[in-house]
């Protein structure tokens, strides 16, 4: 994925293709960080979390991008402070975290750090802003669309526990909202999936 071709060699040389399924965790608070991973195909969705373990949903991993905590925690030779789940069967490349500060010499890999990192700040900060300044409602469904954005898929196959745990709020508020959603025929509701409709996310 890199055309210099010092960095193109070492790039192949040392990378380490990964098959992982939806729903794998793939990394944990607190766990140490030995590789960076850069998605070829599929998704990972990124969750901060707090010291009483509650979560917040970040942003999610597209193809081409890498994780910008993996690449701050490994420079700073610190354990992770995100968890990553797979969002959708994902075909990964790990690099090892030693060369991530030696590839730096590498103008083009320079440049790919520094959009990855400028890009999850930006995320950030809007994620931040949906908590802050948006209604519940509203941060549902900017959750429910880029999930759904996320997994190519209008069906999302999570429960309104696993939304509620995400979002930090209570399931019966999340129900209820969901509820409201579907009134509005922005959504249908199943046992353990919701599905947005099309038309509704194109607007």
């Amino acid at each position: 994925m890199f055309a210099e071709p010092g960095l193109h060699k070492e790039f192949d040389e040392v990378a380490i293709h990964r098959k992982l399924a939806a729903g794998t965790e793939m990394m944990r608070v607190g766990d140490p960080i030995t590789h960076v991973p850069i998605v070829q195909e599929g998704s990972l969705r990124i969750l901060a979390q707090d010291s009483e373990g509650r979560e917040r949903y970040l942003y999610h991993i597209m193809p081409g991008e890498t994780c910008a905590s993996s690449l701050t925690c490994c420079v700073s030779k610190r354990e992770s402070g995100v968890r990553a789940i797979v969002e959708e069967d994902a075909d990964l490349l790990l690099i090892p975290v030693r060369y991530v500060d030696s590839w730096m010499a590498y103008p083009e890999w320079r440049k790919y750090v520094n959009e990855q990192q400028a890009q999850r700040y930006q995320e950030i900060l809007e994620a931040f802003e949906v908590v802050a300044f948006r209604k519940l409602d509203e941060q549902l469904w900017a959750y429910l669309t880029k999930r759904s954005q996320a997994t190519g898929t209008h069906r999302l196959n999570i429960t309104h526990q696993d939304i509620a745990d995400e979002l930090g709020s209570p399931r019966e508020v999340i129900t209820r909202l969901l509820q409201q959603l579907r009134v509005r025929g922005l959504v249908e509701l199943g046992r353990g999936y919701v599905e947005l409709h099309p038309t509704a996310i194109k607007a």
